[in-house]
């Protein structure tokens, strides 16, 4: 195949010629890049999710603590039930994907999925939220429904300058006698189950279970991480320096003659750089 390699920028009026292995080197970067989003992507989807649900929590409970709108409260008792099942529903994606996306990273230290299996049956052994959170992926997909009540308490304080203000406590609970009968919720969860479950607490406990999981699976992912990004910034630094940083928007292209200079390949390289990865730090920690 008569082929030709280049970097371009996002509108390809700029170029920048590559060997086939320099192509071939890129595109293995970019495939280990884009692993490592895909794990810290789908964890803080998840984190995401939770403080949505935190938001409706307070802004139900204040609805609920004033009776003023009844209408509102209905409106938004769906919503909430859409956020709760989002978050189950994303935390099964990025429980059930972990180990495909770190074995396709490294894929000759099969030690290191072992390592992660061992590391979900001691979280699913050791953490009651791990194992009902888990169970309740086949529930609210069977059922669509995550909570069956709610309770607030309210009461008139006075602020600091002696003002009164209402403070009021409200929580979302799943019962044990409802998750029992519409579908088959895991029989060793259910039996272990109390008769109700504080919703907000039993996520919390669980993103611990999974920030856990996260941090060691990026742990395992570091060196190729930092070797990839340094790859991929090196050959991004030399194209910006020869044509500025207003074509920081960089792409990699395969095109082959034999079918009329047809692009066979193109994929981007400027979006998969995130120090935040390298340094373990993010803006949803």
């Amino acid at each position: 195949m008569d082929s030709e390699f280049y970097l371009t920028s996002n509108n390809n009026d700029k170029t920048l010629p590559l060997t086939e292995e320099q192509f071939k080197e890129l595109k293995r970067a970019r495939k280990r890049l884009s692993l490592v989003h895909a794990v810290s992507h789908k964890y803080h989807l998840v984190l995401s999710n939770y403080r949505i649900i935190e938001q409706q929590m307070a802004q139900l409970g204040e609805l609920y603590a004033s009776q003023y709108n009844v209408a509102d409260i209905e409106k938004r008792k769906p919503q909430l039930n859409a956020s709760i099942n989002n978050y189950v529903l994303s935390a099964r994606i990025f429980t059930s994907q972990l180990k495909r996306h770190i074995q396709s990273c490294l894929p000759t230290e099969r030690e290191r999925i072992t390592e992660l299996s061992e590391q979900m049956d001691r979280l699913y052994q050791r953490s009651f939220a791990y194992r009902f959170v888990d169970a309740m992926y086949d529930y609210v997909t069977y059922y669509g429904l995550s909570f069956h009540a709610f309770h607030c308490q309210s009461k008139i304080v006075l602020d600091e300058e002696g003002s009164p203000l209402r403070q009021f406590d409200f929580k979302a609970y799943i019962e044990r006698e409802y998750i029992g009968g519409p579908a088959d919720f895991r029989a060793s969860v259910l039996e272990e189950t109390p008769e109700r479950i504080d919703v907000l607490q039993l996520l919390a406990e669980f993103n611990g279970c999974l920030g856990e999981l996260h941090t060691n699976a990026m742990k395992m992912v570091r060196a190729v991480l930092s070797e990839a990004d340094s790859m991929v910034r090196e050959f991004m630094n030399v194209f910006i320096g020869q044509y500025g940083a207003q074509h920081a928007n960089i792409f990699v292209v395969h095109k082959t003659r034999a079918f009329g200079d047809k692009v066979y390949e193109r994929f981007p390289l400027s979006m998969y750089l995130d120090n935040r990865l390298l340094t373990g730090t993010s803006h949803d920690d």
